[in-house]
């Protein structure tokens, strides 16, 4: 079996940078241990699975190489892009509902799903190796799901959001609590036109570093709506350590969506 397979670079600002995802086509026939391995082949963050189109829509799963997602950012952007050829209005149906994209002006926007926060997190500095002043008062950390289960973590310099190295055993007691991926953030960004510069960590046959992270940022996006109220845009950047370098924008308000631009780079058959 020969399935349609597409690769793009999503949240990027140019080709070869952003965040890889693989997008399956036609996809289904196939079982759910086939759509592991094939996420597994690919070996990017994440790998997705488009089982059916309809007009404007499509109902889509998304598998990192370890297990299925309900939502993830960058898949759902890119899925869409590809799914809509870049323009107008496309929506996925995912295991967490029902997401809406927007593509206008070269960038896509998409609403996700609704962001739980789930109370404080108490050991910020230690989990990731920095001094405790190294955590920006002006941000408490705090646990949120949206798809995944996050610990947001501001932190107060560029500086430290470089130094950062997870602490094994708290990472082990976060991952055991279901909580799979650490996102740190700093004000003190990388270039003027971004407001922050983030890092996105996580476990996925070991441990990784996310190059562009739709569903955290979204989760970041409910954070700072919390925080500050009103409307606002936000502009981030993430990726850099990796030589993955992504920007995300953010729409804040009654209604968050999260956007960023897509980069086509290979098109082929999958041999199933």
């Amino acid at each position: 079996m020969q399935l349609p397979l597409q690769i793009v670079d999503v949240f990027a600002e140019r080709p070869f940078a952003g965040n890889q995802l693989a997008v399956v086509r036609e996809a289904g026939g196939l079982t759910d241990q086939q759509m592991q391995d094939i996420a597994r082949e690919m070996n990017f963050s994440e790998t997705t699975f488009v089982l059916d189109e309809r007009a404007g829509i499509a109902t889509v799963r998304i598998f990192t190489p370890e297990w299925e997602l309900p939502f993830a950012g960058h898949p759902t952007l890119g899925t869409a892009w590809v799914l809509a050829g870049g323009h107008g209005d496309y929506a996925l149906d995912l295991p967490a509902g029902h997401v809406p994209v927007r593509f206008a002006d070269g960038i896509g926007f998409m609403e996700p799903p609704e962001v739980s926060f789930q109370g404080g997190y108490d050991h910020a500095a230690q989990l990731l190796g920095l001094p405790a002043d190294a955590v920006h008062p002006d941000y408490p950390p705090m646990l949120a799901q949206v798809g995944p289960r996050f610990v947001l973590i501001g932190l107060t310099s560029l500086a430290h959001l470089r130094a950062i190295r997870l602490h094994g055993e708290l990472r082990a007691r976060l991952l055991a609590d279901g909580v799979q991926c650490v996102f740190a953030f700093t004000e003190d960004s990388y270039e003027p036109a971004a407001d922050f510069a983030s890092r996105m960590f996580f476990d996925s046959g070991g441990p990784r570093e996310d190059a562009a992270t739709g569903s955290a940022n979204t989760a970041f996006a409910a954070y700072l709506r919390r925080l500050r109220g009103g409307s606002f845009d936000v502009v981030v950047d993430q990726g850099v350590e990796i030589n993955r370098p992504s920007r995300l924008y953010l729409q804040i308000g009654d209604t968050l969506r999260v956007g960023g631009r897509v980069f086509p780079v290979v098109q082929g058959l999958l041999t199933v």
